[in-house]
């Protein structure tokens, strides 16, 4: 009998699925750049871009699923508070307090050790290795990694979508 009940014990502890909680995935968070990876590249101001159709998208979907976005970006304020009334609809996707788009004020910007830490600051309870960070600037995404984020050089939305997949938030 105590073969039996410690036999089918096994049985259903070997067919049960974990089921996923749902901050498993809003415990990772992507961070995005805005010029030439939001937007495109300004024409003289800060302000004097326009967005990236694709790459919205690819923010759509992941507001969509729960996953938590910031903006890291060397923008000045003034710029960046341009660009959020000039595109409201798509700059509505981004946790803007725990956003970092003010460099004039911060006196450091990226790559700087210092910008990262301010930027891990504003973000508390986050570890670094759960932001996923793009950016189209190599030495940006080395000053991320020796911060221990996941720097990501972008390239184009189809791979940033093809590293979001591979990192199971997509």
């Amino acid at each position: 009998m105590f073969k039996r009940i410690a036999l089918l014990g096994l049985i259903v502890s070997s067919t049960l699925v974990p089921i996923a909680s749902p901050k498993a995935v809003t415990e990772k968070v992507v961070a995005w750049d805005i010029h030439k990876v939001l937007c495109t590249k300004p024409a003289r101001r800060g302000y004097q871009c326009t967005p990236q159709e694709s790459t919205f998208e690819l923010v759509k979907e992941l507001h969509s699923r729960g996953v938590k976005q910031v903006i890291l970006s060397n923008i000045s304020r003034e710029s960046f508070c341009i660009l959020i009334r000039c595109y409201p609809n798509y700059f509505k996707y981004f946790d803007r307090e725990g956003s970092l788009a003010d460099a004039q004020v911060l006196l450091t910007r990226k790559p700087h050790g210092k910008y990262f830490k301010i930027f891990l600051k504003n973000n508390p309870g986050i570890r670094p290795d759960n932001i996923i960070f793009f950016d189209d600037k190599p030495k940006n995404i080395k000053g991320a990694r020796e911060k221990r984020i996941d720097g990501q050089i972008f390239c184009s939305a189809a791979q940033a979508r093809t590293i979001l997949n591979r990192k199971g938030l997509l």
